[in-house]
């Protein structure tokens, strides 16, 4: 009996062994493709389950491949899972997904009339995003107005791309493409929906930020960074 158990125990660590060393190798894999940013395009998500963490890598992922094509031949999500490639790792209680795909290949994507994903990208149904109070007599303005009517990520990211053809805005792009964006503007949308949520301002004097549709003072902590999907932005 004594050595059954002591087997058992032997297997058990072997098994806890190898799969702490195929961690380090899929980590290691994911620095090496990291440091390659002239031939890859990667982002990340980590969720709860490995599909919702797929979908959101992806969407992620969209928006750089997306940035570098024509306003005409925007990509979907349909379009790219094909061709990406996805490195699934356990972190707890969540997983980790990924995703990454050669930047000669998302050239060579398809052209002209993609369909928009209506994929839903986001976190539990019933956890709220949330919502500052309003003041009424605030009015935003016209560039605001006219982000807000897109109401959703891809509508939203197809404008700002129109804009910055037309000189209006001279960049945008995700969070994790910049160190410090404390004085940008930026873009929330709801992970789960897909749907603006709100626009702030650059953190002003005072160590906040201005909500740009309702004039109140908001931070970007007010958010949940798990909830929450961001595009920061610079206007002419």
């Amino acid at each position: 009996m004594i050595r059954f158990l002591s087997i058992i125990l032997a297997s058990m660590v072997c098994c806890s062994w190898a799969n702490a060393q195929n961690k380090t190798t899929l980590v290691q894999r994911m620095n090496e493709i990291k440091s390659q940013t002239e031939i890859y395009f990667w982002d990340q998500a980590t969720f709860l389950d490995t599909d919702t963490a797929k979908l959101v890598a992806t969407e992620r992922l969209l928006l750089d491949i997306n940035n570098n094509r024509s306003e005409t031949d925007q990509l979907s999500v349909e379009d790219v899972m094909p061709y990406t490639n996805y490195i699934n790792i356990d972190r707890g209680e969540k997983k980790q997904c990924f995703a990454y795909i050669k930047k000669s290949d998302a050239i060579a994507i398809g052209s002209g009339n993609s369909v928009v994903s209506n994929a839903v990208v986001g976190v539990p149904v019933n956890t709220p995003v949330v919502n500052r109070p309003v003041q009424r007599s605030f009015v935003p303005d016209a560039f605001v107005q006219r982000v807000m009517e897109t109401k959703n990520f891809m509508n939203a990211y197809k404008l700002l791309k129109s804009l910055q053809t037309q000189g209006q805005v001279l960049q945008f792009g995700k969070l994790k493409d910049v160190e410090n964006y404390s004085s940008l503007d930026l873009i929330l949308f709801d992970m789960q929906s897909q749907e603006i949520v709100t626009m702030l301002s650059g953190v002003t004097g005072s160590g906040s930020r201005t909500n740009l549709v309702n004039g109140s003072e908001d931070s970007l902590d007010n958010y949940p960074t798990n909830m929450t999907a961001v595009i920061w932005y610079i206007k002419k």
